[in-house]
């Protein structure tokens, strides 16, 4: 649904916004999602990896678990809040259960009329209340 350059930029630039108070620390980054390496969502944690290994001179590890190697679907979101992983690329559908049944919207099929339509909305004042709702669940959403 969100174009693979600005998932990956987005996660990029909040991933550097962090690294000042850690200087040359090294850091590893756990990324779990549930489906192959082949599908979009598996392409897009590649290229995030690849991104933030080159643009952080390799300060920053990223591992990959696709295929519910590490949690099942379910259990993602209360991972991620623990502190278990510290990435997820989950389905929309799981932040209704959580109190943010506003992700739902996006699920919507013919919703938006192109790619340039659904990015006005969330890259915008939308998108970004949207996000905010997920900052008193621990949690800060990057695309």
């Amino acid at each position: 649904m969100f174009n693979l350059r600005t998932i990956a930029a987005t996660a990029f630039v909040a991933l550097i916004s962090a690294m000042p108070a850690l200087a040359q620390d090294q850091i590893t980054i756990k990324f779990s999602h549930v489906v192959a390496p082949d599908t979009p969502k598996g392409k897009g944690a590649q290229k995030f990896k690849e991104l933030a290994e080159q643009y952080t001179d390799g300060r920053v590890t990223v591992e990959i678990y696709p295929n519910s190697q590490l949690y099942k679907d379910k259990e993602e979101l209360e991972a991620l809040q623990m502190g278990a992983v510290q990435m997820l690329a989950p389905s929309l559908a799981k932040f209704g259960p959580l109190g943010v049944p506003q992700f739902e919207l996006f699920d919507l099929p013919m919703l938006f009329k192109d790619r340039n339509d659904l990015r006005k909305i969330t890259e915008g004042e939308v998108g970004r209340s949207v996000m905010a709702k997920l900052d008193d669940k621990g949690i800060k959403g990057l695309a």
